[in-house]
């Protein structure tokens, strides 16, 4: 059976006592065997809409269940729990998020695994690291608490990379105010391997090819792959969604 992690996430009503329902419900439900939790993190909100402290934890189960099914489970309950979908990043009784099935590789239009944030998310690290240290990311190529320890080193190096000039020096200078204990920089350095994995900069923002320049300049494919993310293709602003990413990276 596929070794699974889940992220369970609420601020609205009880949620100490959501999560224990929810995680009743996962180990009485067929084709799943909990294996692990972790402890119960108090975490700040992300994101303008997000609402007040959070609940996180995380939760190892072994699943019979394929991964489509395990999603519908996990979203069956979730609505049982009293989860609304009305806000996008809103305040939620629950969420339970499938992190990774085992080490499989998916992109699909209904699902996505591993989960795209889990590797820079705090909130997601700090209680996953507690139960899945040495489980390694199929994507990252780094275990759980190398991705974690990345993101404690302060200052934090975030790099900037693509785009133009004339785009990342304002991008940097609007962020820097806002995050004392980062040190931005633009991408210039030669590409990374896996051996140089813990040398790379914590985050790698992608910001497009330039137009202006007349050359192609998409080279994200030889950004390091432990630490780049790309910004060009996100449904809010590049600047809203850098700043939740960084939110969620400081913890």
């Amino acid at each position: 059976m596929p070794h699974c992690f889940i992220a369970l996430g609420g601020n609205l009503g009880a949620v100490e006592q959501t999560f224990e329902k929810a995680l009743g419900r996962l180990a009485d439900a067929p084709g799943c065997a909990l294996l692990a939790t972790s402890r119960f993190h108090r975490t700040a909100p992300v994101g303008s809409n997000a609402g007040p402290e959070f609940l996180n934890a995380a939760a190892g189960l072994d699943a019979e269940l394929p991964p489509l099914e395990l999603l519908e489970l996990l979203q069956s309950i979730e609505r049982d729990l009293g989860r609304i979908r009305e806000t996008r990043w809103g305040p939620r009784t629950l969420d339970l998020d499938l992190l990774f099935y085992g080490s499989e590789v998916i992109h699909s239009a209904s699902l996505v695994i591993p989960h795209p944030a889990v590797w820079y998310r705090r909130f997601v690290l700090d209680p996953l690291v507690e139960i899945a240290a040495h489980f390694i990311h199929p994507e990252r190529r780094a275990d759980i608490q190398t991705l974690r320890d990345r993101l404690l080193v302060r200052p934090l190096a975030v790099a900037l990379a693509g785009g133009s000039a004339q785009i990342r020096e304002p991008l940097a200078a609007r962020l820097r105010p806002g995050f004392p204990e980062i040190q931005f920089y633009q991408w210039s350095e030669p590409p990374f391997d896996d051996a140089d994995r813990l040398n790379a900069p914590a985050i790698v923002f992608w910001l497009g090819e330039d137009g202006h320049s007349g050359q192609a300049l998409d080279l994200y494919d030889e950004l390091p792959r432990v630490s780049r993310i790309d910004a060009s293709s996100a449904a809010e602003s590049v600047t809203d969604f850098i700043r939740d990413v960084l939110k969620s990276a400081l913890g």
